[in-house]
């Protein structure tokens, strides 16, 4: 049986029954009460030393030390809180609270916890985009410590630098993406409030989502401009691929063997890769079965065999941590990671101007608008799971809305000739 007794009564209401102490408490109540340490109290109407702690479920308790002598009270806290957590009690008194430890810890934490429900490659790339933040912060700094002009000098210091891999100053939207990382960091950690909470804001930036589409000499300019460049023939098969099914360029790295059914005009693009997660089967065009019949070939010769092989395996002497610890150069149990470089080379080469890889999405998106595709199969296609997102690729030409012009202009050219004849006779 516990030696504690933890009353479920509010200290500050006592019962009836303690009515009989009420001359003890007005003897003390005229006599001033030495000042207690942190985390013990007085209780009005009560003689004895008082303490406060919370459950799992965050619902505090009120336990009587039994003792008006504070340094009794404090060993009666402290043993009860050490039986406490031996039968397995978690008192909030006994965690170190999450605002004092250092940010690089309570990051490590957030991003494993965020991990059951998010995955990997998504919570590898934020952990990487966490990094100049743990920069700039100081990864030993208290949570807690971190305070609002501390965000905004980093917002004004992360947008003048420039970005590695683009070339150009870093965008609001990658500053606010960051600092989207740390407010859920700081806010795991319950210190997102007060200040914080009322008055930060982010940084101001461009909301439209339209790419661009090619026009079909420079997609003509970007095959004759690759032919002959060993180097830049892996990255022109994969824009094929891309034109012609309209995949994302993490879809088709990801490919594997058992994915692709050439026969069936068809490959397959499992939940585990998707963006939305949820497997989808877009068909392939010409185009797009002239570039997967290219890099199965390809990936045969390195050794992709099997089902389960990638069709662009990883070049593991490009790295050199693992070039050191494996034997061969390709790794067919791995995707490449990027094909950035030879891309940009590619485009700058044939002379056309800014043209990302993913504006292949948008060029399949914005031709098979043009063709009359229906709405919903080339969402199906894509993979989009809501028409708003379809619809922005419907308008990146104005090519559509001119052949609309000129198609109903000669249904409607016999009416508009009478409505002219009638207006001149008026006149």
């Amino acid at each position: 049986m516990s030696p504690y007794k933890i009353s479920t009564e509010n200290p500050f209401d006592p019962p009836a029954a303690n009515l009989r102490c009420v001359a003890t408490f007005v003897a003390l109540s005229e006599s001033k009460r030495p000042k207690l340490p942190r985390g013990i109290h007085w209780v009005s109407h009560s003689p004895n030393i008082w303490f406060s702690w919370r459950d799992a479920d965050r619902k505090q308790h009120h336990v009587c030390t039994k003792s008006a002598d504070p340094l009794e009270a404090l060993v009666f806290k402290i043993r009860f809180l050490r039986d406490l957590k031996r039968k397995g009690e978690d008192a909030e008194w006994l965690m170190p609270a999450l605002g004092r430890s250092p940010l690089k810890e309570v990051a490590k934490q957030y991003f494993a916890w965020k991990a059951a429900n998010i995955s990997p490659a998504t919570v590898q790339r934020e952990q990487r985009m966490f990094k100049k933040v743990l920069q700039f912060f100081n990864e030993s700094r208290p949570v807690r410590c971190i305070g609002l002009l501390d965000i905004r000098q980093y917002q004004q210091w992360r947008r003048r630098q420039i970005s590695p891999t683009m070339k150009q100053p870093v965008t609001a939207r990658t500053v606010n993406y960051e600092m989207q990382l740390l407010r859920c960091v700081v806010d795991y950690a319950d210190c997102w409030n007060g200040t914080l909470a009322d008055r930060y804001k982010p940084l101001r930036q461009e909301k439209s989502r339209i790419g661009r589409a090619a026009s079909t000499d420079e997609l003509i300019r970007l095959v004759t401009t690759a032919s002959g460049h060993d180097s830049w023939m892996v990255v022109l098969w994969c824009a094929a691929v891309a034109a012609g099914t309209g995949c994302r360029g993490c879809e088709i790295r990801k490919l594997q063997s058992k994915d692709i059914h050439i026969e069936n005009g068809r490959i397959t693009v499992s939940r585990e890769i998707a963006k939305n997660r949820s497997t989808r089967e877009p068909r392939l065009t010409a185009l797009a079965e002239w570039g997967l019949r290219r890099l199965l070939v390809r990936a045969e010769s390195l050794g992709a065999t099997e089902p389960h092989h990638y069709l662009l395996p990883f070049e593991v002497a490009k790295s050199r941590h693992l070039a050191k610890a494996r034997q061969g150069r390709w790794d067919v149990n791995r995707p490449m990671k990027t094909w950035m470089k030879s891309w940009r080379k590619l485009v700058q080469a044939a002379g056309i101007g800014h043209f990302r890889f993913h504006d292949l999405r948008h060029t399949f998106r914005t031709q098979g608008a043009e063709a009359g595709v229906p709405l919903e199969i080339m969402m199906a296609q894509i993979g989009h799971i809501d028409r708003e997102s379809s619809l922005e690729y419907v308008h990146i030409q104005q090519r559509g809305f001119d052949q609309i012009k000129r198609l109903i202009g000669r249904k409607q050219a016999a009416v508009l000739a009478v409505a002219q004849r009638r207006s001149t006779h008026a006149e």
